[in-house]
């Protein structure tokens, strides 16, 4: 194994723990979410060669865990699945509580269609966790820039 691939495996297992967070917030629950996190992680090895080295790489596997929970939900909307309501009930009680009222795919499809800043902001506030300063340093603007832009995608998400 080539020294890329070792930083590239390397890379991808420090990403894990902020990988699985994004899972379970998208998917609604612990389960899916780590479903979710094994389909990224098979994406991200499987594509490696699409990485480009010294890129932000969190971002790039959000990326593939959200196209990844749309594809399932794809899936599933051809296939007329129908979800038995205890599981709905027991899925439902991992789900984030700013989440339970809007439906999942809804959230996805409203986070994809923010602007990207809006979006970058968002996915660094809320699934990286870093703090409005950090954000303002990473992004190269004032910290009044990202309050402004988190406040437009956070009101976005609500309509």
């Amino acid at each position: 194994m080539t020294h890329r691939h070792d930083r590239f495996e390397q890379e991808l297992k420090m990403e894990m723990p902020h990988l699985r967070r994004y899972a379970r917030s998208v998917s609604g629950s612990s389960e899916t979410g780590d479903d979710l996190m094994q389909t990224a992680f098979e994406r991200a090895l499987r594509n490696r060669a699409q990485y480009t080295s010294g890129t932000e790489m969190r971002r790039w596997l959000f990326t593939i865990v959200r196209n990844a929970y749309l594809d399932e939900c794809r899936k599933k909307d051809r296939r007329g699945t129908h979800v038995p309501l205890e599981e709905w009930y027991h899925e439902a009680q991992f789900a984030a509580p700013q989440d339970t009222h809007l439906e999942l795919t809804d959230v996805a499809s409203r986070i994809e269609n923010l602007r990207a800043e809006e979006r970058d902001v968002l996915q660094l506030c809320v699934f990286s966790e870093l703090s409005h300063d950090q954000i303002a340093t990473r992004m190269g603007v004032a910290v009044g820039t990202v309050k402004s832009r988190l406040s437009r995608a956070r009101r976005s998400l609500n309509s």
